[in-house]
């Protein structure tokens, strides 16, 4: 019965892994691959849980019929010019204040730590970064970080939902994501 349940925690440790690469790579300044859409298609129907997989399912339909130069005047008006929607989460959570550079001090050093090299181009803080972070790190470590900005994400994910932003979608799933960590930890008292 234990094998059975650390299988499971694995299957589930790993999928939610799978899953923050993906939104990881969807957040990210769209870029012609986003054409084949149907590779991307293809990738999320790996996933099992049905509540990982439904919200990218839903914002892969949303963004299907769009042009790549219309993907990108969307991601530059939510998440460049509308501070309200950045993907700095120190942002969301600390503002400008000083406490917000010791945040991203604080991560590159913990990136540094456990090996994961980061390109100068983004800050610490992207969440894009800290979701390719997480589905590498090692679990605690991950699921500690996630817990950090998960009011951050809230926050995201509550005003990508009122401008009617399909991006509210991948935000959704990297919230299910980290509650399904949080029940997989107490389930097999592991991290």
């Amino acid at each position: 019965m234990e094998q059975m349940k650390n299988s499971m925690s694995s299957n589930v440790e790993t999928e939610v892994r799978d899953l923050f690469k993906i939104i990881s790579y969807l957040l990210q300044y769209p870029d012609k691959r986003w054409l084949q859409w149907g590779e991307l298609v293809e990738e999320v129907q790996l996933l099992n849980n049905s509540f990982l997989k439904l919200p990218l399912l839903s914002f892969l339909d949303a963004i299907g019929g769009m042009s790549l130069e219309d993907l990108e005047q969307q991601y530059v008006s939510l998440f460049d010019f509308n501070p309200a929607c950045s993907l700095s989460l120190s942002y969301l959570k600390a503002g400008e204040q000083k406490e917000r550079g010791q945040i991203l001090v604080e991560l590159k050093a913990m990136y540094k730590d456990y090996g994961y090299e980061m390109t100068e181009e983004e800050l610490s803080d992207y969440l894009p970064v800290l979701l390719e972070f997480s589905s590498v790190a090692p679990l605690q470590i991950s699921v500690n970080l996630l817990r950090s900005f998960r009011e951050p994400m809230i926050k995201l994910k509550n005003e990508l939902e009122a401008l009617k932003s399909p991006y509210h979608y991948l935000i959704s799933a990297c919230l299910s994501g980290m509650e399904s960590l949080d029940r997989d930890i107490l389930a097999g008292g592991r991290g």
